[in-house]
């Protein structure tokens, strides 16, 4: 297999040619995935109903979490319980949320995001959805906030690295002043030596 082919293999599901490709950096290797697989590795980045990615604006309390993986939602996109919804009118706060069990969990066969050419009957140009458009710009934010935070982080390293250069040459240039000071001594003391044994 050519480089360039590999380039567009998801990693995961070692799909060919998926529709889009997502790079993302993790444990400090990069990773190529296609949409689906990166939604399903980066779960409780999203909301799994509405795609909306969760950010330090929405608190823990508003999301309720999958009872089999790090996947959550917000409580007001998850399904309540008939009963629920009764007691939820009477009050402004959220009513509690049941267990939840997100699609991922509860069907193995789930998709986020539709496998391109599964089959020779689905035509190449296959439109999107709404709810597949939503999957897409989702996986490519965290794909962005994802390569943005290694960024940072490779700065902060290659700062650190410049720092430590600049140390390492002062030390260094001081260490040759110091041997400078030294050949110099050593030169008079031999020279003196030279002119006493005349």
């Amino acid at each position: 297999m050519n480089p360039e082919q590999k380039q567009r293999e998801c990693i995961v599901c070692r799909e060919k040619e998926p529709s889009f490709i997502h790079t993302v950096i993790k444990t400090g290797a990069f990773r190529r995935l296609c949409t689906d697989c990166l939604l399903k590795e980066y779960r409780e980045h999203f909301c799994s109903v509405c795609f909306n990615l969760f950010d330090n604006a929405v608190p823990p309390q508003a999301r309720i979490i999958c009872v089999n993986c790090p996947s959550s939602t917000h409580l007001s996109c998850s399904t309540q319980p008939p009963s629920s919804s009764a007691a939820s009118s009477s009050s402004s706060a959220p009513p509690p949320a049941s267990s939840f069990t997100c699609q991922p969990c509860s069907n193995p066969n789930f998709t986020f995001f539709p496998k391109s050419r599964v089959n020779e009957d689905v035509p190449d140009e296959t439109p999107l959805t709404p709810k597949s458009a939503m999957a897409l710009v989702a996986a490519g934010n965290i794909s962005v906030a994802n390569m943005n935070k290694a960024v940072a982080l490779l700065k902060e390293e290659a700062l650190k690295k410049i720092i430590a250069a600049k140390t390492a040459k002062l030390r260094a240039k001081g260490a040759l002043t110091n041997l400078q000071d030294i050949v110099i001594r050593q030169s008079k003391v031999t020279g003196k030596r030279k002119e006493d044994e005349r």
